[in-house]
C-alpha cells in the first residue's frame, strides 16, 4: 500500500471522530506527502502548536501533529459548546486542556484509520501540547527521533470556519514499516471431525438463545462533549479587592503596613475560576476556616462563553 493511501484513510477516520466530538462537520484532507531529511521540516513554519504522538502495537515509532494554536483554541471552545464567529486570538490555559483532550482522540482515530488500511493494529497516544518557538526542525527532530521524516500536509476545516493547515510528521522508519507488506499469518490445520450418526447416549437439542430488550428497554444516555472535561481541575480564587501603588510604595512595604483595597467593608467579594469572574459572595467562617457563600452567579451560558 502506498503511504498516501494509508494516510488518507487515517485522516478520514480523524474527520469522523472530530465531527462526533465537536458536533459539526470536520474535514481533514490530505494535500500531499513529502519524505526527506528532518531539515525539510522547515517548510512547516507558521504552525505554532505541536502535539507529540507515539505509535504502538503492530507499528512502533513517534511523530508529531502540528497546527495553528488559534485553531486549537477554536476546537477547545467547541468542546465547551461555544461557537465563536472568529478564531480566538490566543490559546488560554483552560483551552489547552480541552484542546488536548479533543486532539488526542483525533490522533487516536488517525491510528485506527491507518490500521484498517494496512490490516494492522495501530494505536496512537498523544502527549502534551507545546508551543513552537520558531525552531521547527528542532521540535520535529526531538519528537520523531529519526534522521528521516514523512510529512502528511493536510487541511482542516471545521463547520463554516475558514480552513487552515495541519500536518502529521512521522519518522521515516515508522513510515517504512507501515507501508511494508504485512507478513501472512500462519494457517492452523483444521481439526479432524468424525462424521456419523449420534450414538445411544447422545442427545441433540435445538439451541436456545436469550432475548435482548428492545430499543426502548434500556435507557441510552448521551454523553456531551463537556462531560469529557468534568474531571479537569480548576483553580478557584476569591478576590477581596485590588489596589494600584507606585513602585516606591511597594518597596516601602513592611510588617505592619496597611494596603487599602478598592472594595468597601461588607461589599461582596469576587469569585474567579481560572482568573475569570463567575460569581459574587460574602465571606463566612466555617470551623475556623474562611469560606464564601455565593449570593450572585453568572448564568451557565455566560460561564461557558467565558471559557469556564
Amino acid at each position: 500500500m502506498q503511504l498516501n493511501e494509508m494516510l488518507t484513510s487515517g485522516m478520514q477516520a480523524a474527520s469522523s471522530k472530530g465531527s462526533d466530538l465537536l458536533g459539526r462537520p470536520v474535514a481533514i484532507t490530505l494535500k500531499g506527502v513529502q519524505q526527506g531529511g528532518v531539515e525539510s521540516a522547515s517548510s512547516l513554519s507558521g504552525l505554532n502548536l505541536a502535539m507529540p504522538v507515539s505509535f504502538s502495537q503492530d507499528a512502533t515509532g513517534a511523530g508529531v501533529v502540528l497546527l495553528d494554536a488559534r485553531y486549537a483554541a477554536l476546537i477547545a471552545e467547541l468542546m465547551f459548546e461555544n461557537d465563536p464567529p472568529e478564531l480566538p486570538a490566543e490559546l488560554s490555559d483552560l483551552q489547552v486542556t480541552a484542546a488536548a483532550e479533543a486532539l488526542g482522540q483525533i490522533a487516536s482515530a488517525i491510528g485506527d484509520g491507518m490500521g484498517r488500511a494496512t490490516r494492522r493494529k495501530v494505536s496512537v497516544a498523544a502527549g502534551d501540547l507545546m508551543s513552537v518557538p520558531g525552531d521547527m526542525v528542532g521540535i520535529v527532530r526531538g519528537a520523531v527521533k529519526d534522521s528521516r521524516i514523512a510529512v502528511a500536509d493536510c487541511e482542516i476545516q471545521i463547520g463554516s470556519h475558514a480552513a487552515t493547515r495541519l500536518a502529521l510528521v512521522i519518522g521515516g522508519s515508522l513510515a517504512d514499516s507501515l507501508v511494508a507488506d504485512k507478513p501472512a499469518a500462519p494457517v492452523a490445520s483444521a481439526p479432524e471431525v468424525a462424521l456419523g450418526t449420534p450414538q445411544g447416549g447422545v442427545r441433540v437439542q435445538q439451541a436456545q438463545f436469550g432475548s435482548f430488550p428492545g430499543a426502548g428497554g434500556a435507557e441510552m444516555q448521551s454523553v456531551g462533549n463537556l462531560d469529557l472535561l468534568l474531571d479537569v481541575p480548576l483553580e478557584i480564587t476569591v478576590e477581596l479587592g485590588r489596589a494600584n501603588r507606585r513602585v516606591r510604595d511597594v518597596l516601602n512595604l513592611g510588617p505592619g503596613s496597611i494596603v487599602e483595597l478598592s472594595k468597601l467593608a461588607g461589599e461582596p467579594v469576587d469569585l474567579l475560576v481560572n482568573g475569570k469572574p463567575i460569581a459574587k459572595g460574602e465571606v463566612v467562617v466555617i470551623d475556623e476556616n474562611f469560606a464564601v457563600r455565593i449570593i450572585e452567579i453568572l448564568a451557565r451560558e455566560d460561564r461557558l462563553s467565558g471559557g469556564i
